[in-house]
């Protein structure tokens, strides 16, 4: 996971690593992603079983700071042991001019916009330390 936030002279880069498994929470907003990679990528609708979502790239631009993003997904193939690497194109949440009219073919639908700010909400929570529950049974071994 790498993140930056916010710091006082500018922007702090943060990077890590952990074997701790995330919330299920975590997993579910990711999946709720894989429809509108399927949109965004002009790919059939009965592809969804096959989409499975790694990751997104945010950014944040413009005066307002517009949230756009990039979503990172494999796709299993027929023939093929391999899965099909696709990124969504780059879409904004809202014009980064106030007046620039809304142009579907830049902006981030509604739903869209709702699933990664839960995804935002779930990686925040992983960072804070909220993790999947461990089993009692096997701490006490």
């Amino acid at each position: 996971m790498v993140y930056e936030k916010r710091s006082k002279i500018g922007w702090d880069e943060y990077s890590f690593t952990c074997s701790e498994e995330p919330r299920p929470e975590l997993y579910a907003a990711l999946r709720a992603l894989a429809p509108h990679v399927i949109k965004m990528c002009e790919l059939p609708e009965d592809y969804l079983s096959r989409i499975d979502v790694r990751g997104v790239t945010f950014s944040y631009g413009g005066e307002n700071e517009v949230m756009g993003a990039t979503i990172i997904g494999q796709m299993e193939l027929k023939n093929s042991y391999s899965k099909l690497n696709l990124n969504t194109p780059y879409k904004a949440s809202d014009s980064y001019s106030e007046y620039a009219p809304p142009d579907e073919m830049q902006l981030l639908s509604g739903d869209c916009i709702e699933a990664l700010e839960e995804l935002c909400k779930e990686v925040e929570l992983y960072i804070e330390g909220e993790r999947a529950q461990q089993n009692m049974f096997a701490m006490i071994s």
